[in-house]
């Protein structure tokens, strides 16, 4: 259950959570671009999910204007759920220790949530950079329908959760993240949301993402065990609509094409033919898509 003891006239509009392991090296960027919100309604809390770095040092300099909380390490969907549970604001945001926030941020995902009525949760595009943050490509959503929609049978077109800004009640509602997942708790939760609320998309790059050696990512077989349970924890769920049960074959048949599509990346030949093989007996159309996944691979090694 979530609670706070605080007032509604002494609580923030916005909670901002940043989970932390082992990243002094960045997190006085990600601090630094919250707290440097033209937004200003807003709270900071830090989980350190138990770091052996310098980051508790690094973090004590800020004082009151972060609240720094450290535990024993339970993962970052660990580290996020304590941070909602510590939380006091009517929404609340994600930023990952190693992300930096565009300085309109919050306010223009407020805005966006404030001028509609029908979306309790806003996300947006954001740009991908090296380590030193210099831009590499925009990631934007591509959302053909509803949000759970797309979530069951594209993927996670939301993409990092440092991009998204939610009601804090829907916690209440659909509960927190998974702590069993690593690779996919993000997907899996935005999927549980999303049968409460369709997310409101602002299709601006309000959120740099950095990718460098110590990003939590890429093992195939992770990221196998990861969606599937992902999918077969979503098609299990009591609200789920009927037209998307109808399409859980569908659905499932794209997961394997997107995993045997990493297993070739990790040069996995035989796991990549039994998931690409999965993926085509359950969607016979997936075929198109793996005839032509060669070139495809070709030019991304090319380019």
């Amino acid at each position: 259950m979530i609670h706070s003891d605080t007032s509604p006239s002494d609580m923030p509009e916005v909670s901002v959570i940043i989970p932390t392991y082992n990243s002094a090296r960045y997190i006085t960027e990600a601090v630094d671009s919250v707290l440097a919100q033209t937004f200003r309604d807003f709270e900071v809390i830090v989980i350190d999910d138990g770091s052996t770095d310098e980051t508790e040092l690094v973090m004590r300099q800020y004082g009151v204007p972060v609240k720094y909380i450290r535990q024993e390490n339970t993962g970052v969907s660990g580290a996020r759920n304590t941070g909602i549970k510590e939380s006091s604001g009517r929404y609340v945001a994600f930023v990952d220790a190693d992300d930096v926030w565009h300085p309109q941020k919050l306010e223009r995902q407020m805005a966006a949530l404030n001028g509609s009525m029908d979306h309790r949760a806003c996300y947006c595009a954001f740009t991908v950079t090296d380590p030193s943050l210099v831009p590499l490509e925009i990631s934007r959503s591509i959302r053909t329908g509803p949000l759970l929609e797309d979530l069951l049978l594209s993927g996670n077109v939301v993409g990092t959760p440092s991009t998204v800004i939610c009601e804090r009640s829907l916690f209440e509602e659909a509960g927190c993240f998974d702590s069993a997942l690593s690779q996919c708790a993000d997907w899996e939760l935005w999927v549980r949301l999303s049968l409460r609320t369709d997310f409101f998309y602002l299709d601006e790059p309000l959120v740099f993402y950095r990718l460098h050696g110590s990003n939590m990512s890429g093992s195939a077989p992770l990221l196998e065990r990861d969606s599937l349970l992902v999918l077969n924890k979503a098609f299990s769920l009591s609200e789920l609509p009927g037209p998307l049960l109808a399409r859980r074959r569908s659905a499932f048949a794209r997961n394997y094409l997107v995993v045997a599509g990493t297993y070739f990346h990790a040069r996995k030949y035989v796991d990549f033919a039994r998931c690409a093989a999965r993926a085509v007996i359950l969607d016979f159309h997936q075929l198109t898509y793996l005839m032509a996944f060669p070139s495809r691979a070709a030019r991304r090694m090319r380019s």
